[in-house]
């Protein structure tokens, strides 16, 4: 398969991480009536997910398959890490956020990764499972600043961080180039 690689790798993480950060902003403060999916709302699914749609369309391939096995790899992830993170959320305990936190960012950045795995030849290198689902579950934990931000800017840092570092460890990842034998 043919790829697209005019970046370099680091600069390839710094534009998906610059597109995760606007990602992670309109997650933050755009909510539409009528996106929640069994509650779930989506949008911030749909946001992340055509970040990454676009990593993989910028450096790995133009093929449609692969695009929307990340997307829907995405969306699947970031329902999951919402319904682990409510299913266990406790209103009488606010320290258990920073393990509820922990956790469901684990499963979001696992669940992204798995499908980042196998649509991506590139991502299976260089241990991109590992590197993502460590940061993913280190920046869950900043699901714990919910309560002292308040409700407007509440969900905002987590977001940011967790969409930013996430998409740009993707992006340095997809822009692999292996050297030559």
């Amino acid at each position: 398969m043919a790829k697209r690689k005019y970046q370099t790798r680091r600069e390839a993480g710094i534009i998906l991480a610059v597109c995760g950060i606007i990602s992670g902003l309109l997650s933050a403060y755009v909510t539409i009536e009528g996106t929640e999916f069994f509650g779930v709302p989506m949008l911030p699914a749909v946001f992340f997910g055509i970040v990454i749609a676009l990593g993989i369309y910028s450096w790995e391939s133009h093929n449609p398959i692969p695009i929307l096995i990340v997307f829907a790899g995405v969306v699947i992830a970031w329902w999951c890490a919402f319904r682990l993170a409510v299913s266990l959320y406790d209103e009488k305990n606010k320290l258990a956020l920073l393990w509820i936190g922990a956790i469901s960012g684990f499963a979001g950045a696992l669940l992204s990764s798995i499908a980042l795995w196998i649509a991506s030849e590139d991502f299976r290198a260089n241990r991109s499972i590992v590197k993502t689902v460590i940061f993913g579950t280190l920046a869950g934990t900043l699901l714990y600043l919910m309560e002292s931000a308040g409700p407007i800017h509440g969900l905002t840092p987590l977001f940011v961080v967790w969409q930013a570092g996430v998409a740009g460890i993707v992006g340095y990842a997809l822009a692999f180039r292996p050297i030559p034998d």
